[in-house]
């Protein structure tokens, strides 16, 4: 719920939160139904609104789709740009999967649907993830990286469409799960 803002009346504090609150209706039934299966008239139903309550803060299903994944989009992109201050490849590595595998454990179905549903792969939301991937890639194997460091990279890169497979471990069994098979295959030794 979101916190008053000094200067927010509160229909706008109210508006805010109803805003906030359509975005987590509607996350939640496009991990469990998919973007394209999901309509509008869902999410009003599902919040007990109007379709046009929904429409007064959203102008189309594709802004809220948008507005749902930002926030993971901004949270990978400062987690490229922490990496890129790191200096040692080995250290870059390291927070970048530690990064990767708490993002994707904080998020884990929000997370498949974002790799898996084809709404997410088309326009803006696209563009965007390929620039992170290729950002990804060159911070960690420089600009001219090997045939076997891509794949490795795509390897680790659509490691959240496996996550459905990972639903009966805990949290802290699929983080450990991630970490190791993401350094392994990135070909860093564990720490641990």
């Amino acid at each position: 719920m979101a916190t008053p803002v000094r200067g927010m009346s509160s229909r706008a504090l109210q508006a805010e939160q109803t805003r906030q609150q359509i975005l987590q209706t509607a996350q939640h039934l496009f991990a469990e139904h998919g973007y394209d299966a999901t309509s509008l008239q869902m999410i009003a139903d599902e919040m007990g609104l109007t379709k046009a309550a929904v429409y007064y803060h959203f102008r189309a299903k594709g802004d809220i789709l948008y507005a749902a994944m930002l926030p993971g989009i901004q949270r990978l992109g400062a987690l490229l740009d922490e990496a890129a201050a790191i200096r040692g490849r080995r250290a870059r590595i390291e927070h970048l999967v530690n990064g990767f595998v708490d993002f994707l454990v904080q998020n884990r179905h929000y997370a498949v649907m974002a790799s898996t549903d084809p709404a997410a792969k088309r326009g803006n939301l696209d563009d965007e993830s390929k620039t992170m991937r290729r950002r990804a890639l060159t911070l960690l194997f420089g600009d001219n990286p090997t045939g076997a460091e891509r794949l490795a990279f795509n390897a680790v890169f659509f490691t959240p469409e496996c996550l459905p497979d990972l639903v009966d471990l805990t949290d802290s069994e699929l983080r450990e799960a991630l970490h190791t098979t993401m350094l392994r295959m990135l070909r860093v030794r564990s720490g641990s």
